[in-house]
């Protein structure tokens, strides 16, 4: 498990998701069921946390309503925009009712959030689909397209020091 940066805490992708969604179906404060939503749609997506709160921002205020849609990468400066998707778990009755806490949510708040509940940074969610989709064998190509990474530089550095490292235990 990769551990050089500290953002990287080495999620597993599937017991995060599971780990945030029942948190999410289990509370009843609307301010922990929108930062939920938030977190939720940053891991399925392998988004920065600010891509994640903009897109649900734009769906709330799009009609009618969608469960996708294009949104600029933060550090990009050539403008390209990236697809994302709502979580399936995710209904439009109970994002709207939250609506009002997404709107004026922000990225300080949030990773305050996250950290206080479960103890790791947000852009750990980020390489978490991405050691997740690397280790299906996702070609590294793809997973920059899917994240919005501009090079494969460092898809291919994280990815390939995560498989060397496997490689290297799994030996006789």
């Amino acid at each position: 498990m990769v551990r050089q940066f500290a953002w990287d805490k080495g999620l597993d992708y599937m017991k995060t998701y599971k780990l945030i969604l029942d948190h999410y179906k289990n509370t009843n404060r609307d301010t922990s069921k929108a930062y939920d939503i938030i977190l939720l749609t940053q891991l399925r997506n392998g988004s920065r946390l600010t891509e994640a709160i903009n897109f649900l921002k734009k769906i709330i205020d799009t009609k009618p309503f969608r469960r996708e849609a294009y949104i600029k990468v933060e550090k990009r400066k050539d403008g390209y925009e990236r697809l994302m998707i709502l979580p399936e778990e995710i209904t439009k009755q109970e994002l709207m009712r939250v609506s009002y806490i997404i709107k004026e949510a922000n990225k300080w708040k949030v990773s305050n959030y996250c950290r206080r509940t479960y103890g790791f940074n947000t852009h750990a969610l980020r390489y978490a689909l991405i050691s997740y989709l690397s280790q299906k064998g996702v070609a590294p190509q793809l997973i920059a397209k899917i994240t919005g990474h501009k090079t494969l530089d460092y898809i291919l550095y994280y990815t390939q020091q995560q498989k060397a490292e496997e490689l290297l235990k799994s030996l006789r």
